[in-house]
């Protein structure tokens, strides 16, 4: 999602050797992005997707966080142990900072961070962090840094402003009424648009880095989380253009594929079946389900045919499936060499021969040191070592990040104390969150207020459980 800056954040890390946390990574690409340090002023799904992924390949990270609370991800649940499932999701292997960017001390940080950094990724709304550091002055700062940033609908355009939550970019994107039923629209389980958001920014930045290899310099890189899933909607798009309408949604139906869905056993279980030719086909009628007489019939001679006539497609085929018992069909599916799946429920995934063949499963260490099992990244091939990388709790890196930038004792000692009242530039005094930390030096419990982050349902902004908030230096 992205984020105000009302909403925002404190957090920062620094050059250095590998300090993201890692005590052991596994598989073949763990290590491809050593050396490169990315500094992600990010909330939520969008960014910490990008920015995990690139740490999963190596990247020294630093995650920086608001005052009080920091990544409103932290507050999404407490399913973890007392942790959110997003946060330990999105986060293992970051350093956490906490810096005040409303106030001029916390800025600073966050440009010599910047000066020294390979690449920045921020999901702030647009225009947010561009008032703390102008994006000219940051190509002037490092003219080597790569600056990704997210948001919901762009930079320009009547919709730039808009909040731009993962539901809401779907909406105006057409993704929920392309999903479910005609009667029944649905949101994908997961953050679609975030997840769309994050991806593409992963690859955008891997690309910026291939290329300052040549030209020695970085780049901006803006991604708009409607702008992907608009180029993920394009075979209705374009259906629509060219044919005058786009393919009804078909719950677990393809729109353009038939048969291709789940079809009921005798038991009253579900097997998902996937016909993608006319040799698959022809093996279903003659194979599965035992009816060669089926390709003789016009109504089913061709995709765009069985199509047309899907609700006789469908009778068809479930009509001799419901007097096979599962094990039966899926004999004869893997017999006649047709694509099937089973529908399994969340905890059957847990359970999953492939997952387990595969590494799918490793740990990572909660800021408590528990080891807690989680799902290798995808772009491993083995799991990570035992007790895995770290999930940060808030602000654990923040006195070791600002001794690596060379503060002396005397202004990591000072409590951080920003102004009771300083609204950002660009935002009314009612729009700015609270911040600040009492005279210990420990973040202020205050909380965000208006703004956008990018992934789905706005929370409290406090901070998880379970996770401590160590003093914020003075900076």
């Amino acid at each position: 999602m992205t984020t105000d800056m009302n909403e925002d954040m404190s957090g920062g890390g620094v050059a250095g050797a590998d300090t993201s946390g890692r005590t052991g990574r596994g598989g073949d690409m763990a290590a491809d992005l050593r050396g490169v340090r990315v500094i992600a002023v990010e909330q939520a799904v969008a960014a910490p997707l990008c920015t995990r992924h690139l740490a999963d390949l190596g990247a020294e990270v630093i995650k920086i966080e608001r005052p009080g609370g920091g990544d409103f991800a932290r507050g999404y649940d407490e399913a973890v142990h007392g942790l959110a499932s997003h946060f330990v999701w999105l986060n293992r292997g970051k350093r956490s900072v906490v810096l005040d960017l409303k106030a001029e001390p916390g800025r600073k940080v966050l440009r010599r961070l910047l000066r020294d950094a390979d690449v920045l990724v921020s999901n702030l709304a647009p225009g947010a962090l561009e008032r703390i550091v102008p994006d000219e002055e940051l190509a002037r700062l490092n003219p080597r840094l790569v600056r990704c940033y997210l948001s919901g609908y762009g930079a320009t355009g009547p919709y730039a402003t808009r909040k731009a939550y993962d539901a809401l970019v779907q909406g105006e994107a057409g993704t929920i009424t392309a999903t479910g039923t005609p009667e029944t629209p649905a949101k994908p389980g997961v953050s679609l648009a975030d997840l769309a958001g994050g991806t593409y920014a992963l690859t955008a930045v891997t690309a910026a880095l291939y290329a300052r290899e040549r030209t020695g310099l970085g780049k901006r890189i803006d991604v708009a989380l409607f702008d992907v899933l608009l180029e993920w909607m394009s075979p209705l798009l374009l259906a629509e253009l060219h044919a005058g309408s786009a393919p009804p949604p078909a719950g677990l139906r393809h729109a353009s594929i038939a048969p291709y869905g789940p079809y009921t056993t005798a038991e009253g279980q579900d097997v998902l079946i996937a016909v993608q030719n006319e040799g698959q086909w022809r093996r279903l009628c003659r194979t599965v389900l035992d009816e060669p007489g089926l390709l003789d019939d016009p109504a089913f001679a061709s995709n765009t045919s069985r199509v047309r006539h899907r609700e006789r497609t469908e009778r068809a085929v479930q009509a001799r499936l419901s007097g096979l018992s599962t094990a039966e069909v899926t004999e004869r599916l893997e017999r006649a060499d047709v694509p099937y799946a089973r529908l399994n429920q969340i905890g059957e995934v847990l359970d999953h021969p492939q997952a387990a063949a595969t590494g799918r499963w490793s740990e990572a260490t909660l800021p408590d040191g528990r080891a807690v099992r989680v799902v290798t990244s995808p772009l491993h091939r083995e799991p990570e070592a035992p007790g895995g990388r770290r999930v940060p709790a808030l602000g654990e890196h923040t006195a070791d990040v600002l001794r690596e930038l060379g503060l002396s004792q005397a202004e990591m000692d000072a409590p951080l104390t920003p102004p009771a009242s300083a609204p950002l530039s660009g935002t009314s005094p009612s729009d700015a969150s609270p911040s600040g930390t009492p005279a210990s030096g420990t973040p202020a419990s205050g909380t965000a207020t208006s703004g956008t982050a990018t992934s789905g349902t706005p929370t409290s902004g406090t901070s998880a459980p379970g996770t401590s908030a160590p003093a914020a230096p003075a900076l």
